[in-house]
């Protein structure tokens, strides 16, 4: 009996050059499975951040409307029903100097809307 040399047949070769392909093909699938991981993660974090700013401007804003409510009826009130105004000479003081409050919570709310903007960039 004899023995023959056995050679490497084509589908052996085939297999044995394609194992790094394959290999390096499988890394770069789980680096992409990575950075998708990761970009969602930022994607998640950047709506939490969101919505924590959405949810800071809304709690602010329905204070600035009650203060604004509360500057309405004190305004009527110290102008329109107290006795010791009784011209109209200190009735326009009086509306003056609510005007200028107004105009400072005007500055204030401004101010803090821009900081809100600026702490979500």
């Amino acid at each position: 009996m004899e023995l023959k040399d056995i050679k490497p047949t084509k589908s052996i070769k085939a297999k044995t050059e394609r194992k790094p392909v394959m290999t390096l093909i499988l890394i770069l699938l789980i680096l992409q499975v990575a950075m998708s991981g990761y970009q969602l993660y930022r994607d998640i974090q950047s709506d939490i951040e969101r919505a924590q700013v959405k949810e800071s401007v809304s709690a602010y804003t329905n204070n600035v409307d009650v203060l604004i409510e509360n500057m309405l009826t004190d305004y009527k009130t110290d102008v329109y029903n107290n006795p010791n105004v009784d011209t109209t000479a200190k009735q326009a003081v009086m509306a003056s100097e609510y005007n200028f409050n107004a105009s400072m919570l005007l500055v204030k709310q401004i101010n803090r809307l821009l900081e809100l903007i600026m702490h979500n960039r």
